[in-house]
């Protein structure tokens, strides 16, 4: 696992890091925004209008994802599904090759961003490319429906560029973003799709190590006994969880006793 070397030297930092109240807070299980988003705008889902004003259980389907359009590009739709078939042939080269011309011609079309993107990212010495192709994307998703502060806009069509945005965040010690894009995939991403399987188990093994990094100990507690009950073979957040300071106990109010007798402690 490629960053657990980082762990000693945060523990050292981690007095000044501070961990006190968290900024965040969690939507469902494992998504975690910061405090300040009150509304998520979730695009691209037809969403079941005859629930409005009822009771919305968890795990509720309340909306299906829309398709996406047959035809991508009118120039270039046809590399587009070319460069596809490569990739999923694991032939990532070629795969971007194939929409070279498309990025340069369409550079504001996200689906001819997103592939490139995606090719560019499973070739390393690439990855810088990937990394401004996949931000310049999601600033584009956010431009198409308005949003301010509170808003975070979640393009279901795109939930896979979330999640590898926030792996090139996190290789840039960028933190807070890494953890606003990958819990953007949670909430793009259909959870029957990942539930599970490696991908999860990973995805929550980051959040771990992203609230670590921010000195949030509650939400790196959080995510890393979730990974540990989800996946209880997992090593990469124990490390993580060894170093975090120990959780305050919080003071229960003694009752009062009944009848003259004295209070006593529990043992």
């Amino acid at each position: 696992m490629r960053r657990l070397a980082h762990v000693l030297l945060f523990c050292l930092l981690w007095p000044i890091m501070g961990y006190g109240q968290s900024n965040y807070r969690l939507y469902g299980p494992q998504a975690a925004l910061p405090k300040h988003i009150n509304t998520i705008n979730i695009i691209h889902v037809e969403f079941d209008t005859t629930l409005i004003g009822s009771r919305v259980e968890a795990g509720q389907t309340v909306g299906q994802a829309d398709q996406t359009p047959l035809v991508r590009s009118a120039r270039y739709g046809l590399q587009i599904l070319d460069s596809e078939a490569a990739y999923e042939q694991g032939q990532y080269a070629r795969a971007a090759a194939l929409l070279e011309e498309a990025g340069q011609r369409e550079p504001q079309n996200p689906f001819v961003t997103y592939q490139l993107a995606r090719a560019l990212y499973k070739i390393d010495d690439s990855k810088p490319r990937a990394y401004t192709l996949y931000q310049r994307l999601i600033t584009q998703l956010d431009g198409a429906v308005p949003q301010n502060d509170s808003t975070l806009n979640v393009d279901v069509w795109f939930a896979e560029a979330y999640w590898k945005l926030g792996t090139l965040y996190m290789d840039n010690q960028q933190w807070p973003e890494a953890i606003l894009s990958i819990s953007q995939f949670l909430l793009a991403a259909p959870k029957p799709a990942y539930a599970g399987t490696p991908l999860h188990e990973q995805v929550l093994a980051y959040l771990t190590e992203c609230f670590y990094h921010v000195g949030d100990a509650a939400m790196c507690r959080h995510y890393g006994q979730l990974t540990l009950q989800m996946f209880p073979r997992n090593s990469y957040v124990k490390p993580y969880l060894a170093h975090l300071p120990a959780p305050t106990a919080t003071k229960k109010p003694a009752r009062k006793a009944s009848g003259g007798l004295k209070k006593q402690a529990k043992k």
